[in-house]
């Protein structure tokens, strides 16, 4: 899975690996119903999270407001979280299993 990237102020930037809390918030979100927010609700929310993903002090709520397209920040959430599964799920598969740890 390609890491996700952001541009601002000419400097591309991809998040740090993420931690237990990131994977939470995305998981809380995006199970979360979302029908009684506002578009401008849904899309702080979303906002909040690139923040959070990021996890870099340049990527902030205001620096993500003034360089990312609004019709990015939604897909840019998605990938973020796809990455983050991905990198949790690649993990997981290398974790030993107690059944074949039991016949060794």
């Amino acid at each position: 899975m390609e890491t996700p990237k952001l541009h601002i102020a000419g400097r591309e930037i991809v998040p740090h690996p993420p931690k237990m809390k990131v994977w939470r918030e995305f998981l809380a979100f995006f199970d979360a119903d979302k029908e009684g927010l506002s578009l401008e609700d849904f899309l702080d929310e979303h906002v909040s999270l690139i923040v959070l993903g990021f996890g870099r002090e340049e990527v902030t709520k205001e620096s993500v407001e003034e360089y990312v397209d609004v019709a990015d920040i939604v897909p840019l959430t998605r990938a973020l979280f796809r990455w983050i599964q991905a990198l949790t799920f690649s993990k997981l598969v290398n974790l030993p299993n107690g059944d074949t740890e039991k016949e060794a």
